[in-house]
């Protein structure tokens, strides 16, 4: 038998033995590495797959009115969102999902590509899903990886308030806009945010915070249990009380009903909007859910433009309330004797002119002074006695009560409007293209190229009414604090002669405004007719007024777009708010 002797000497041996020394040194080095310097790290990264973090809702907060009426609140439903990254055969899954919530695939593939954030995030996919239809989820759960479900309020308004022109309504983020906001809101593609409104101008007050609840799951990411440790718990967002009266916004609504205009009526010594009505609005009910491109599309181009709110983005030439800007630089400047007497004879023509202007009035109003020439709106006075002011100075009047820049008020999107001065006229006509007389005949009236919004009419006769002094700005946010305008400072024979001028609109017989007179309940009315012509269909009728009413002082403002006369439409429907007003004090007066 052949024999082959081991030719291994003792160094192979030794250098075998290092070797093998050197590996299981390595491997125990390794593992005390992996199992005690990196224990943390690992360990974190083992319960990311063993424990799922799931974001958890608080309700959003309530708004109610000033007597405590629920004007929005919360109604549960649930969403559906799908993680990319845990997901098999998306469009299989899809096409599954669109059979069980009855909703076409098409539609849930766009709402998966608006709303998508990236791989390992959630992406929103459906909405307003019922029990039924989750739980026939739920029983297909292996069918559906990376498909979960979560509860969610979303908005239910008071049937009878869900004016959106106040409220605003909630809008679904996408990608595109989630970028603008601000990062430490931590929103995320498909949840609600306020878009316009209050919703808007109180989103971070209305909003909940945002809670996170750990979950451990099963390989196959279904949940097993709730991990208490750690959970940070949601809370929810603040009630929002208005100032609004809601009997008074659902009697001035349908004060409204088939026209289009606008209503405002204010507490003046603390700026409370009672009410605020632009009409037509539309039902918030479409923003549950998603709002439709045929339904955005038939909002859009509807002729009402039930979509604009005329209270703060409407504009309107203001038509004759603009004769008191005229009166209060008659006076405090002395230009002439307000008892004297001018012959209206139904027109006016400007000295070295050829143009005829016209008084409302085709036979004239005869002899007429400043307090007869405010009662009556009589053009022809006001023609005749502009002539005396410098156009600067009757622009400085103007903006003094608020014209020309906001209100302040505490609502998205309100306008400045227009006091056009001497560039503006030289931008628009050229140097030679108008002439100061010209066009303060034109702003005498309220009319030609200035345009004011409803509410900036409202702070104007706020001035008016508190005479200029301590008078509060707008809000409608009641816990909001009180401030206030700058002071306009007039000398009381002003303010006198606006005053009696003023209660003769409404409670002199010539008067323009005595549709709005208070016989039944006695209150003495003060208050300003328009009729503001409009090229592009009939006037619109304006009245702006106040009153007082157990030591408070009120204001309102009507108007009717392309309505017409203010002393035939606009008086009336002032008249019947101001006896409203009167029957149900007792809850305006709430806080």
């Amino acid at each position: 038998m052949l024999k082959i002797d081991n030719k291994a000497d003792i160094f192979h041996y030794r250098t075998l033995m290092a070797i093998l020394t050197f590996s299981m040194l390595l491997l125990v080095g390794r593992y005390f590495h992996l199992q005690i310097i990196e224990h943390e790290r690992f360990f974190s990264k083992s319960q990311v797959n063993r424990v799922k973090a799931k974001a958890s809702y608080a309700p959003r907060g309530l708004i109610v009115d000033r007597n405590g009426v629920v004007i929005v609140e919360n109604s549960p439903t649930y969403i559906l969102t799908v993680t990319p990254y845990e997901m098999k055969n998306i469009e299989e899954q899809f096409d599954k999902i669109s059979s069980i919530i009855s909703v076409p695939i098409e539609e849930i593939e766009r709402r998966y590509k608006k709303y998508y954030r990236g791989r390992f995030l959630p992406t929103v996919i459906a909405k307003n899903l019922s029990f039924a239809q989750i739980s026939q989820i739920e029983e297909m759960k292996l069918d559906f990886p990376g498909v979960q479900y979560e509860r969610f309020d979303e908005r239910l308004y008071n049937t009878e308030l869900n004016d959106m022109h106040i409220l605003g309504y909630l809008r679904e983020l996408d990608r595109e806009t989630i970028p603008t906001l601000d990062k430490s809101s931590l929103y995320r593609a498909g949840e609600l945010i306020g878009w316009q409104g209050v919703e808007r101008e109180y989103e971070k007050e209305l909003r909940y915070s945002k809670g996170v609840n750990y979950i451990e799951v099963d390989t196959y990411g279904r949940e097993i249990e709730n991990l208490n440790s750690n959970n940070i718990p949601a809370y929810p967002g603040k009630n929002l009380v208005l100032t609004i009266d809601s009997e008074l916004q659902k009697f001035s609504r349908n004060l409204l009903e088939g026209k289009k205009g606008s209503i405002i009526v204010s507490k003046v010594n603390s700026g409370e909007i009672l009410s605020i009505v632009s009409s037509p609005s539309y039902n918030l009910s479409i923003f549950r859910g998603e709002t439709s491109s045929k339904e955005w599309e038939e909002l859009i181009e509807s002729e009402d433009k039930p979509i604009l709110n005329r209270n703060i983005s409407g504009l309107y030439p203001p038509g004759s309330s603009f004769k008191i800007v005229t009166a209060i630089n008659l006076i405090e400047k002395g230009l002439l004797d307000p008892e004297d007497n001018l012959m209206c004879a139904g027109s006016y023509t400007p000295q070295g002119s050829s143009n005829t202007f016209n008084c409302w009035k085709e036979d004239g109003h005869g002899l007429v002074n400043l307090r007869k020439a405010i009662s009556e709106s009589c053009n022809v006075y006001f023609y005749e006695t502009v002539q005396l002011i410098k156009l600067n100075e009757w622009i400085s009047t103007a903006k003094k009560f608020g014209f020309n820049q906001l209100t302040e008020i505490d609502l998205p999107n309100e306008i400045v409007g227009l006091i056009p001065d001497k560039e503006f006229f030289i931008d628009t006509y050229g140097r030679w293209g108008w002439s100061e007389r010209g066009v303060l005949l034109n702003m005498t009236l309220g009319q030609g190229d200035i345009l004011v919004t409803p509410l900036q009419s409202l702070r104007y006769i706020n001035h008016i009414a508190s005479k200029g002094k301590n008078t509060a700005k707008l809000k409608i946010n009641l816990n909001k604090p009180t401030e206030f305008y700058e002071p306009i400072n007039l000398s009381e024979q002003t303010w006198v002669r606006l005053y009696d001028g003023l209660y003769d609109v409404v409670n002199s017989d010539g008067g323009s405004g005595w549709r709005a007179r208070q016989i039944k309940t006695g209150i003495t009315l003060y208050g300003k007719t328009s009729t503001a012509e409009n090229p592009h269909g009939e006037p619109h009728a304006w009245f702006n007024g106040f009153f007082d009413l157990n030591g408070e002082k009120y204001s309102l403002v009507v108007m009717v777009e392309n309505g017409g006369g203010g002393g035939a439409v606009a008086s009336p429907i002032a008249g019947e708010l101001v006896n409203f007003i009167s029957s149900n004090i007792e809850f305006l007066a709430k806080k």
